[in-house]
């Protein structure tokens, strides 16, 4: 009788770009999440602190963003 290893489903990686960058890395999704929600939130502090005196005028941008499961390829499938 040959025994058959139990395949585990395995919680993906996540990886954040930003303009096509990576710039950070995370185990699970919930730590993607947990660092965007932390990027939000200084983005509106920094935004409090610019807009008290109203002497700003400068467009508001916010850059592209992508947080996505990172896809394993199979070594056997090559580069």
């Amino acid at each position: 009788m040959i025994k058959m290893k139990s395949t585990k489903k395995e919680t993906p990686k996540w990886i954040a770009y930003r303009d096509g960058e990576a710039i950070a890395f995370f185990e699970n999704r919930m730590e993607a999440v947990k660092w965007f929600k932390e990027m939000l939130k200084q983005t509106l502090k920094d935004f409090e602190k610019q807009d008290k005196t109203d002497e700003f005028d400068y467009n508001i941008e916010v850059r592209r963003l992508l947080i996505e499961p990172i896809k394993q390829r199979p070594s056997y499938l090559g580069l």
